[in-house]
C-alpha cells in the first residue's frame, strides 16, 4: 500500500499538470483568437473611418455640385431673361423703326402737300398779278382812248384847253360809240382837255 500511494500521487500530479497544461494551451489559443479578432476590429474601425472620411468628402462634393447646379440654373435663368429682354428690345426697335418710317412718310407727304400748296399759291399769286396787270393795262388803254377822243373833240369843236367835255360828247370819237369801262370797277373822270383823264383805282393812270 505504501508502495502504491506515491505512484497514485504521481499519477494525480501528472494528471493535474496535464490538465493545467491543456487549460493554459486552450487559453493561449483563445487569447490568440481574441487578439486576431481585436486586430480585425481595429482594421474594420480603420476602414470605417476611411469610409466615413470618403462619405464626408463625397458629401462635400455633392454640396459643391448642388451649389454649382444652383449657380448653373441661376445663370441659365439670367441667359433666358437676357434673351427675352433682347427679343423685347428687338421688337421695340422694330416698332420704333416702323413708326419712324411712317412718321417720315407722313412728313414727306406733308412736305409734298405743303410744296404743292406753296406752288399752287405762288402760281395763283402770279396769275393774280398777271390778271391785275392785265386789268391795269386795259384801264390804261381805255384812258388813252378817252384822252384821244377828248383831243379830237377839242380840235374839231375848237375847244380851249380848259374845256371839260361830257361823256356823250366823246361817244362819236370812241370805238363802237361807247364809253369804255374800267375792268377793275373804277370810275373814270374826263377832266379838262389839258389834263389827262383819270381812274378812281390806284395805279390806273396814264404815264406822265
Amino acid at each position: 500500500m505504501k508502495t502504491i500511494l506515491p505512484w497514485i500521487f504521481a499519477v494525480a500530479f501528472a494528471a493535474g499538470a496535464g490538465t493545467l497544461y491543456f487549460s493554459n494551451s486552450n487559453k493561449d489559443t483563445e487569447l490568440t483568437k481574441l487578439r486576431g479578432q481585436v486586430a480585425q476590429v481595429e482594421t474594420l474601425n480603420s476602414q470605417l473611418e476611411d469610409l466615413q472620411k470618403q462619405a464626408a468628402s463625397q458629401n462635400e462634393q455633392i454640396a459643391t455640385m448642388q451649389k454649382d447646379n444652383a449657380e448653373l440654373l441661376r445663370l441659365r435663368n439670367q441667359v433666358r431673361q437676357l434673351a427675352d429682354d433682347k427679343t423685347a428690345l428687338e421688337k421695340q426697335v422694330a416698332t420704333a423703326q416702323s413708326q419712324a418710317a411712317r412718321s417720315q412718310a407722313e412728313v414727306q407727304q406733308v412736305q409734298s402737300h405743303a410744296a404743292e400748296s406753296a406752288k399752287a399759291i405762288a402760281e395763283q399769286q402770279i396769275l393774280q398779278m398777271k390778271q391785275n396787270q392785265a386789268v391795269v393795262n386795259t384801264c390804261i388803254n381805255n384812258l388813252r382812248m378817252i384822252d384821244g377822243a377828248k383831243q379830237q373833240w377839242a380840235l374839231e369843236r375848237q375847244k380851249t384847253p380848259d374845256a371839260i367835255p361830257q361823256p356823250q360828247d366823246l361817244l362819236p370819237y370812241l370805238l363802237n360809240g361807247q364809253m369804255p369801262l374800267c375792268p377793275g370797277g373804277g370810275r373814270y373822270t374826263l377832266n379838262a382837255v389839258s389834263n389827262a383823264p383819270m381812274c378812281s383805282l390806284p395805279g390806273h393812270m396814264l404815264p406822265q
